[in-house]
């Protein structure tokens, strides 16, 4: 509604505007005021009688009035933004995972050892036994192995542990408010948050458990982003914070909103869904919803 008034203001102001330019112009080449009823009623009777008029007089007219509403018409007509981010060339970087992982012990026997097989000296002679001079068995003469010991070797893997199932229930609150889902990995220090759009061009960045100080940051991160990339249009754009299970009071309410706990959230959502301002224009919103997806890739990939 607000710009509305703003485009019938800027209209009134252009065509006040040409008005008096005109008026301006036609006195002092005509001596003709166009507020001036008196003059307009001269000029119908010239006109009834066939006196000759100069033609310059008549595209004078002419070229005010379409000069008027062709000005008109740019500032009332819809319009479409384009928004994109220059690209840079950023430094490939390892990925984090988006997990955390446990260690999962396991005890892996290792093969037996091949016993020891004895050897002799052949300098020495072996042991004659009592008849005929045989010699003692070999077995008898073999000095005791112990069997090897077998040792415990140690052996840790990498198990995930799921993704907390708050932040997927506080994903699907988002969504059954009807509001617009921007995927993102990660904004300053807060990862895998929620990006959620409204049609109002509303942003929420939903989070749970995290302090203020980095949804402050996240937000800040953010909308840096959108100045550099937009300029004075950025103001369009609003961005809030949200912290769902923490009882920390936030300094500044209007910037980040605290839920003790998931249902106090969906209980907040549900009175107040994403619902369609009077003003909704689908195509500019079709390319804010685009230019915030490009923004959120682009700040996870930091």
């Amino acid at each position: 509604m607000t710009k509305k008034i703003d485009n019938f203001l800027l209209g009134l102001l252009w065509l006040m505007t040409i008005a008096l330019a005109t008026t301006f112009w036609m006195n002092i080449k005509y001596g003709f005021n166009i507020f001036s009823s008196a003059h307009w009623t001269y000029l119908s009777e010239l006109q009834a009688y066939r006196t000759d008029i100069k033609v310059d007089f008549y595209i004078s007219l002419i070229v005010a009035i379409i000069v008027g509403l062709s000005g008109l018409y740019m500032l009332m007509r819809p319009r479409t933004n384009t928004f994109f981010i220059e690209p840079t060339q950023i430094p490939p970087k390892a990925e984090q995972p988006e997990t955390l992982t446990q260690p999962n012990i396991i005890i892996e026997q290792p093969k037996p050892e091949p016993a020891v097989q004895p050897t002799f000296n052949d300098g020495l002679k072996r042991p004659m036994g009592p008849i005929g001079g045989r010699p003692a068995p070999i077995a008898q003469n073999r000095p005791h192995v112990n069997p090897p010991v077998t040792t415990p070797i140690l052996k840790t893997t990498q198990q995930s542990v799921p993704e907390s199932q708050h932040m997927a229930e506080i994903k699907s609150i988002f969504e059954d408010a009807g509001f617009i889902i921007k995927p993102c990995s990660r904004i300053a220090k807060l990862n895998n948050p929620i990006v959620a759009l409204s049609y109002d061009q509303h942003l929420w960045i939903g989070i749970e458990n995290a302090t203020a100080e980095d949804v402050t940051d996240a937000i800040q991160t953010i909308v840096t982003v959108f100045e550099d990339t937009l300029g004075e249009t950025a103001d369009d754009i609003t961005v809030h914070g949200c912290i769902i299970g923490s009882s920390e009071k936030p300094i500044n309410p209007d910037l980040i909103s605290t839920f003790d706990s998931v249902d106090a959230f969906r209980k907040f959502m549900t009175e107040h869904p994403n619902t369609k301002p009077e003003d909704y224009d689908e195509e500019l919103f079709d390319a804010v919803s685009t230019y915030i997806g490009t923004v959120t890739n682009y700040i996870g990939k930091q």
